[in-house]
């Protein structure tokens, strides 16, 4: 099976633009260029064999055997040599992943790095917060900066990059990740010719999580469009059902869920080249085709008839994200729309697939349009320029670790060239990986690569005041006026 051209849309800060990135893979789309073609049924949903979440999902999960790490052997091809070098030094690594009671995401991530621990006796550090985003900028600013830090958003990076906060890579690192990850990955942390981001962790967001059992009993089908996503959330609402639950707290991060919304629905509305317009400011926050699209997800997230009711619509902004989809197993509401880690934070036995207990479909476009795919991920970043903390970046950015990590249980989709798609023993796994594949145009999540301040600021801000009663001109407004106030780039 071809796999569909797309076109990706990275920044190019180093000379404060933006620029159009053309390639026959999707940007994130290294999880998917093995799947056989055996995989490749309907695009629009789910039909693989159930598995189940909560740390159960691939029949791999467990720890992974790597060989390597005994005295005179080395790792990454060579690079690092396994020689204790860094015994009784530490590597922290701050990051917004935390566990939680149906994945031990935290856990995973530093365990995975046990080959590189027995090669070269470093200690990894690994601290997660639901305050990332106000703790870096302190950390950074105050001088105490962590050796390695995990930005979810380039925004974010990028505004430490300009106060150069931030270590570029030495040449041999940042070679490999120019070199072995997907073109549009590196340019998103790349400034003036020098690197600074390893690309980890990818995931697709462009998905609505359902119960098919639910759907069954009332005769509801899979909307193929836009339109029929419209017309069954109506149909549900005039059958007495919810059709959609939302929750959007994630401690000082609240709001990017509909930041998430947005961005779908920009794509859906008015295009890619209008997205890309409006990510980098191109054209204003408040502008017509800003405010089409405010309405149209509020026409969702802020109907009560769609929610359950009034008061139910101001609870989304105190409903914790995690916890935004539960209500489709208790048959309280149809439809939750959701990334592809979602399938990791259903409570652990809840089965995924098809006549399961939950399952997903593409959020649909117009008819007759492209099919969009919108994703994100993380980028990994050097706060001090220690040759441990380097050695620390590559192997988090090595075929050995990314394939780990997925043995270990993870679902993330990697950005790397080389990676082999089999290891995913998760068909739901491989089933997000088709849709990419199957993706005409691909973007990344559009607040994380515009400046942090607004990005992962205003914007998130302003959404959850949006959200709670807030009028439509005044959220845009206000963005708009923070995207004003920003020193010119």
């Amino acid at each position: 099976m071809a796999v569909a051209k797309a076109t990706a849309y990275v920044p190019d800060i180093s000379k404060g633009e933006y620029r159009m990135i053309h390639r026959k893979r999707l940007l994130v789309l290294a999880a998917a260029t093995a799947i056989v073609a055996a995989a490749c049924g309907s695009s629009s949903s789910s039909d693989s064999a159930p598995t189940t979440a909560g740390g159960s999902a691939t029949t791999a999960a467990g720890t992974a055997t790597t060989a390597g790490g005994a005295a005179g052997d080395s790792l990454v091809n060579g690079k690092i040599k396994c020689e204790q070098q860094f015994k009784g030094k530490k590597v922290e690594i701050f990051s917004p992943v935390r566990d939680s009671e149906t994945d031990k995401a935290a856990t995973r991530l530093k365990d995975t790095f046990a080959p590189l621990v027995k090669c070269t006796g470093v200690e990894i550090v690994f601290t997660g917060t639901d305050q990332f985003e106000t703790e870096i900028k302190v950390k950074m600013a105050g001088g105490n900066p962590p050796d390695v830090i995990d930005f979810p958003q380039p925004g974010g990076l990028n505004d430490l990059i300009a106060k150069k906060q931030v270590k570029p890579f030495p040449d041999d690192l940042a070679a490999m990740v120019k070199d072995e990850n997907l073109a549009g990955w590196p340019e998103l942390a790349t400034k003036d010719g020098k690197t600074y981001g390893v690309p980890a962790r990818a995931n697709i967001k462009s998905l609505v999580w359902y119960s098919p059992a639910a759907f069954k009993a009332k005769g509801y089908e899979i909307p193929k469009t836009l339109e029929d996503l419209t017309k069954l959330s109506d149909k549900i609402a005039a059958d007495g059902g919810t059709p959609w639950c939302v929750g959007i707290e994630s401690g000082v991060a609240t709001g990017w869920v509909i930041t998430d919304w947005f961005e779908d629905f920009m794509l859906r509305i008015n295009g890619p080249e209008v997205y890309d317009q409006w990510v980098a400011h191109k054209i204003p926050f408040n502008d017509p085709k800003v405010k089409a699209v405010a309405d149209a997800v509020g026409a969702i997230v802020k109907n009560p008839k769609y929610i359950g009711s009034e008061n139910a619509v101001k609870a989304i902004a105190s409903t914790k994200f995690q916890d935004g989809g539960f209500p489709i197993l208790e048959n309280k509401c149809f439809m939750h729309r959701q990334a592809s880690f979602y399938s990791t934070i259903w409570p652990k036995g809840t089965t995924i697939g098809a006549d399961k207990a939950v399952n997903y479909f593409y959020l649909p476009v117009k008819a007759g349009d492209k099919k969009y795919m919108l994703g994100g991920g993380d980028l990994i970043a050097a706060g001090t320029d220690k040759p441990e903390t380097f050695a620390v970046l590559m192997y988090t950015g090595s075929l050995q670790y990314q394939t780990d990590l997925v043995k270990n249980g993870d679902t993330s989709l990697s950005t790397r060239k080389d990676f082999d798609t089999t290891v995913f023993a998760d068909p739901v796994t491989k089933g997000f990986a088709d849709l990419l594949k199957t993706s005409d145009v691909f973007r990344f999540d559009g607040a994380d690569m515009m400046p942090g301040s607004i990005g992962s600021g205003k914007f998130w801000t302003e959404a959850t005041a949006w959200i709670l009663g807030g009028s439509t001109d005044d959220f845009l407004n206000n963005v708009e006026d923070a995207w004003k106030k920003l020193p010119p780039a």
